[in-house]
């Protein structure tokens, strides 16, 4: 039984102190500003930016040792700034800034979380010496949709002519009588027969 009994205080403390250990590499979260509702939702809208970012930031050697969410920041010319990345003394740890507030407007949750996503992955882009070398604008221009189209419709073995759109449900009218044109077999396909 004694032998349980240490077994079991040992494996507690192994725990505990991989718990902490986890949790020391998470950086703290240090809400400074808003209500409580609002900062359960940026908490909300930040932990999955924080959960997907930063291990790749951990695996390129960098650290973030906190992150803190202000009422606003200014540059330093005092013009209006979304986030702020302080490096800790040269070294390879940074804090980062966010602001609550931008030219008077208050931020939504998922603006906040989109400015420390940017700012995380300009820390990453940095430390992994990443150039960008292409990139795809949002809205996708209507030649370059029918262009593909095409090419994909000839990689099937189809012909390369485009599909037309189809007429939506809610625009035919009820009741429409459709003829339909004669089977080769013989047989009309309208169950008739010939």
């Amino acid at each position: 039984m004694a032998l349980v009994a240490m077994f079991t205080a040992a494996l507690a403390v192994a725990i505990s102190h991989l718990v902490s250990w986890r949790r020391s590499r998470i950086p703290r979260l240090r809400l400074l500003t808003g209500t409580r509702s609002q900062q359960a939702a940026i908490v909300l809208a930040v932990r999955p930016v924080v959960r997907e970012l930063l291990p790749g930031l951990e695996a390129a050697g960098l650290e973030v040792n906190s992150i803190a969410l202000l009422p606003t920041l200014a540059g330093s010319a005092g013009e209006p700034l979304q986030a702020q990345v302080e490096q800790v003394h040269g070294t390879r740890a940074f804090i980062i800034r966010l602001a609550h507030m931008v030219g008077g407007i208050l931020r939504r949750p998922e603006e906040v979380a989109g400015a420390l996503a940017e700012e995380l992955l300009g820390l990453y882009r940095d430390a992994a010496a990443v150039t960008i070398v292409r990139q795809t604008p949002a809205a996708i221009p209507a030649s370059i949709l029918v262009a593909a189209e095409s090419v994909a419709a000839r990689k099937n073995g189809r012909s390369g002519v485009s599909p037309q759109p189809r007429v939506s449900a809610k625009d035919e009218t009820e009741g429409k009588v459709v003829a339909f044109s004669p089977n080769p077999l013989g047989s009309s396909t309208n169950g008739q027969a010939t």
